[in-house]
Formats: structure tokens, C-alpha cells, sequence
């Protein structure tokens, strides 16, 4: 999702800023110390693609001198490291930019293991992992998160994970994208601490090295991926802004080189700084989807939507002209929405997720989870024309010269992002009926990009049902109410009651999803925190949901934390 949005007060209600809110929320004080680690280990440590029987480890050493670097890694399930569980060493230089990423075999299957690392006699912080179950699993837990801003705020949900984490731990950090992001400082920033480096958008590899150490110098992040195991995919900020396979919007050529220069020294740093595995003998490092077994109880796939196989997105704006006609939406939709070669995974994608949703229903497992970037969800814009007066519309004009051409395209039912799957239905379609031809309708969608929460329906054209989709919130970046102001809380109703698929809608919060797995049900909580501007904060249940199993389906039922109106539009009243 495009941060540099300007939205603010599109409605001009303000009738209910309040409205998503929890009506009795359960608050928990936290305060982010901010205290990072120091020394050789100033980056932290972390851990990662969990697997039955090995686990990626990794840090980063701070050199005193160039040159190579002799690292030992350790592992034993008791934090006394007396009897070492796995050991080894790894030499690390320059060239990976002084990172340690080592595979650790032979280790138990679901079992929990202390880490840590020394250089000389420096030993870093020890950390959490944990391996894959394999067999009987009775209950997994997971936290959900997306698109850390730097600039945007400091990091309070990874430090809400965290705490929870001590009492209640977590099988796994699912990162569904935008873990970091490739924008310059901003002219005015919001935090004087919380300026990005270098200043000036990253482009060059370097560039992206020195916007991953700053992002992994952070104290909150380095404690939630110390406590558990991350499990990550990227989206679009972490190569530039709505990229596809060939470009990006955020990539101009003529000053910023080619394409795929850039994008190859994304994925470089990104594989170099992130606990994950290599790419396999005959892949690209673009192809980062992969499964996850979770034992009897669950998969785990995690796609790839920007790099492989995705078509360049559309910008109806760019388009008014040809769509505000008689006939002209429909033509626009015919012609270029619903083009038929607008790809989204790609075949062989989507030929390896299939059979890996299939291979987890064989296999008796209950639950099947997407790790997605993008809304998959039907989500078209309303008609926002009656709700916006024109001495309102004159004072967003002074600050959104395109607020004329939304409201406009607003009445022609555009998709709400057309950066997300609804710019791409044919390549939705083509997916769905896989699925079905598969049997395979209760995949659980997790989705992040849209810094919005939201509990979707996901049903194809003809309305056959092929699973859930639960969208997180962001960890710091902009909600909705940056752009929207009082007004947020009545766009969420209306985009709630015009489309039939969505369930629930919140765009005021910043927050994580906290998701616990049983056999019979998915229960589902929706964690907001009270300020990402400041290091005092509480967390809270935004919304809690519970899904589950109906018939080859699954339904989300038990909404807790909505009032009234959201409550009606959930059941379908209204």
C-alpha cells in the first residue's frame, strides 16, 4: 500500500470516529524501552523457515576491521548452554556485509531451543526457536503482522508480541510484507528519532544493506524475532513501491538504472538480512513461496504476488478520461481489467500452491493457511457522490488535486485497490477454479499490505466459497485516519454494507492479528495498540472472531468487540 496517500477527511461526517472500536476493550500498558543491543551483536538476533528436524539462525557482527570474521552458533534446550544441543562455526566478511545465516540440522522435532552466538569474547543476546511439530499437534499460535514504517512510528506492536509472548508463546512471527520501507526521509518527520537512513530513497545495494541495519537496530523488532521463529514473505516495499514483474511504480529508469539491477540488489540484502532459506538448485531468488508443515493441524504456504509472474497494476485515474463516458466503464472493465493475460502468480505458482493445499487436505490436516500480501477479498468502491458536499470537496482540493477524479471513479464500483487481486479478476478466477476443481474450499487467507483489519468472505464471481481471509493491520504505518480524520469510522461502515464479502472493516488502528489453531476452531483476535507516536502505549482486542468448520468450508462466527452497526453489517443486517 502506497503510504503517501492524502485522503485526510474524504467524507466529512465525523459522525462516529469511534465506531470500530472495542466496546469493552481489555487494555494491557506496555511501554517500548527502546534499549537495542550494542556491541558486536548491535543488530540482534534471530531465527527462521522453521522446519521438522533444522532451523535457520542468524545475526550480524559489527566489524572492528575488515576482513573475515570467525562466528560459533549454539543451540541447547536449556538456556545454560551446558550441553549443547547443535554447534558449529561460520566465517562471515564483506561481501554478505558481515551477516551469519547458518541451517542447524539434527535438531527434535517441536521442540523449543535456546540460541545465541559469540566472536572472540563477544556473545550475543540469547534468543527462542522453535522447530516444526511432526505428528499430533493439539494447538498452534501465531502472530500476524505487516508494513513497518520506520518514520511512521516506533515499532510497539513487535514489543506487544513480545511481552505477550513471555506468558503465552507463539509457534511462529508470520511477516506477510513491507518489512521495511525504500522511501527518503519525509520533508516534515513525524519523530525526530525516527528519520530514514541513508536520506534519500535506496536504489543500490548498499543502500538497501544500510535500510535493513536500521530497521534490525530497533529494540522491539530484535525482541519479537529472538522469541520465536519468523516466518516472512515480501511485498512491494522492500524491492519499491507497487512493483511488478518488470517494474515499479516507484522505479523511474532514466534516473534510477535498470530495473532489474535494482531489484536483484533488493533480494540480495533481503536473503543476506533475513532468517531465511536460500533459494533450491534451479530457483530464482524471486521464488520465495514455500510450505510449512505444522504436523496433523496445519500447512502453511506462502506465496509470492509481486516479482514472478505479476502484470503491471492499473491506475484508473490514469484512465478517467476513457472510463467517465457512456459505456466506458464497462468497455474499461471488458478490455483492460478483465484482460486475460493479466497475471498474478504465474502457472507454475500457482500449480505448487495447489498442490500443496491438496497434499495438506490429503494428509488429514483441518486447517490450510495462505500467507498473502494483497487483499484477496471482492472489495468495490461505493458511490461516494451523496456523501460529500461541495464546500468540502473545495477544501480537499486544496490538498488532493485528484479528489474529483475519486469521487468520479467512486461511481463506476472500481476496485477499492486496484493494486490488490481485484485489479487482477481473471487471475482470481483462474485460481478459484483450481481450488474448486481441487475440492478445496476452506483455505484461510492471512493478508497484510492494507494497514486496515478486516474478516473477508472469499467467493468467487458465481459465489462459490473458497475460504476465509484475515487481513492485519500495520505494525507503524499510516492507517486510514491519517488521510481520513473523524470521518474514517463511517467510511468503514460504507464500504462494509457495499460489499457483501466483507465481514468486518477496521481502518482506524494500528495492530497485529493473534491467531490460535485447534482442530475444531480457529480463534481469532484483533490486537490494536492506543499509539505507534509514542513509546507508552497499551494493546487491546480490537475484535475477536471465532472460525469454524462447515461442512467442506469454514465460517467465522462469535464476533466480540463490535457495536451495533458493525455488528448488523456482520450478520448480513442492514
Amino acid at each position: 500500500m502506497d503510504s503517501k496517500l492524502t485522503r485526510r477527511g474524504l467524507l466529512g461526517l465525523g459522525a462516529g470516529a469511534g465506531l470500530a472500536a472495542c466496546s469493552s476493550p481489555a487494555y494491557i500498558t506496555g511501554r517500548n524501552e527502546g534499549a537495542a543491543a550494542e556491541g558486536a551483536f548491535a543488530h540482534g538476533i534471530a531465527s527462521g523457515d522453521p522446519a521438522t528436524d533444522s532451523i535457520i539462525l542468524w545475526t550480524r557482527v559489527t566489524p572492528e576491521t575488515d576482513g573475515d570474521i570467525d562466528v560459533i552458533w549454539e543451540m541447547d534446550q536449556d538456556a545454560d548452554f551446558n550441553s549443547l544441543s547443535a554447534s558449529g562455526a561460520f566465517t562471515t566478511n564483506a561481501v554478505r556485509d558481515y551477516t551469519v545465516k547458518v541451517e542447524a540440522t539434527g535438531l527434535d522435532s517441536d521442540t523449543r531451543y535456546y540460541f545465541r552466538f559469540r566472536t572472540g569474547d563477544a556473545v550475543s543476546a540469547t534468543g527462542q526457536t522453535k522447530t516444526l511439530p511432526d505428528g499430533d499437534v493439539s494447538k498452534l499460535h501465531f502472530a500476524i503482522v505487516s508494513c513497518a514504517n520506520w518514520e511512521h512510528g516506533y515499532f510497539n506492536v513487535y514489543d506487544a508480541i513480545s511481552k505477550r509472548a513471555e506468558t503465552d508463546p507463539y509457534d511462529a512471527l508470520i511477516h506477510l510484507g513491507d518489512y521495511y520501507y525504500e522511501y527518503g526521509p519525509a520533508e516534515t518527520p513525524e519523530l525526530a528519532d525516527r528519520v530514514h537512513i541513508p536520506p534519500h530513497e535506496i536504489v543500490e545495494l548498499s543502500d538497501y544493506r544500510t535500510r535493513h541495519a536500521q530497521y534490525r537496530s530497533d529494540a522491539a523488532l530484535q525482541s519479537a524475532t529472538a522469541a520465536m521463529p519468523l516466518i516472512a514473505v515480501w511485498d512491494d516495499h522492500e524491492t519499491t513501491n507497487d512493483s511488478w514483474k518488470t517494474g515499479a511504480e516507484n522505479h523511474q529508469p532514466e534516473t534510477e538504472g535498470d530495473w532489474d539491477v535494482r531489484r536483484q540488489a533488493a533480494l540480495r540484502a533481503y536473503y543476506e538480512w533475513m532468517p531465511i532459506r536460500e533459494p533450491k538448485a534451479g530457483r530464482v531468488r524471486e521464488e520465495i513461496y514455500r510450505n510449512f508443515d505444522f504436523g496433523n493441524l496445519a500447512s502453511l504456504t506462502c506465496v509470492e504476488t509481486r516479482l514472478t509472474a505479476r502484470s503491471e497494476p492499473l491506475i484508473p485515474e490514469n484512465d478517467i478520461a476513457e472510463i467517465d463516458i457512456e459505456g466506458g466503464a464497462e468497455r474499461y472493465k471488458a478490455e483492460k481489467l478483465y484482460a486475460p493475460d493479466r497475471e498474478m502468480f504465474g502457472q507454475d505458482q500457482q500449480d505448487f500452491i495447489i498442490d500443496a493445499l491438496s497434499k495438506s487436505k490429503t494428509d488429514g490436516r483441518p486447517w490450510r493457511l495462505l500467507a498473502n500480501q494483497v487483499i484477496m477479498g471482492r472489495l468495490l468502491t461505493p458511490d461516494f457522490t451523496p456523501y460529500i458536499q461541495e464546500d468540502t470537496l473545495a477544501e480537499l482540493e486544496t490538498f488532493w488535486a485528484g479528489v474529483r477524479d475519486f469521487l468520479t471513479l467512486s461511481k463506476y464500483n472500481m476496485p477499492v485497490y486496484p493494486d490488490s487481486w481485484d485489479g487482477y479478476p481473471v487471475a482470481r478466477e483462474n485460481f478459484y477454479a483450481a481450488l474448486n476443481e481441487a475440492g478445496i474450499n476452506d483455505m484461510l487467507v492471512l493478508t497484510g499490505d492494507a494497514h486496515e483489519f478486516w474478516v473477508n468472505e472469499l467467493t468467487s464471481e458465481a459465489g462459490t466459497k473458497v475460504g476465509m481471509e484475515l487481513v492485519t493491520s500495520s505494525v507503524s504505518s499510516k492507517t486510514l485516519t491519517a488521510y481520513m480524520g473523524e470521518a474514517t469510522a463511517d467510511h468503514n461502515l460504507l464500504l462494509t454494507q457495499s460489499n457483501t464479502d466483507a465481514r468486518y472493516y477496521n481502518a482506524l488502528l494500528n495492530g497485529f492479528i493473534d491467531l490460535t489453531l485447534t482442530e475444531k476452531k480457529a480463534s481469532v483476535k484483533m490486537v490494536a495498540v492506543t499509539s505507534v507516536t509514542s513509546r507508552e502505549y497499551e494493546s487491546f482486542d480490537a475484535a475477536r472472531f471465532t472460525l469454524r468448520k462447515s461442512g467442506d468450508t469454514i465460517k467465522v462466527k462469535s464476533p466480540k468487540g463490535l457495536n451495533l452497526k458493525q455488528r448488523a453489517l456482520f450478520h448480513g443486517i442492514g
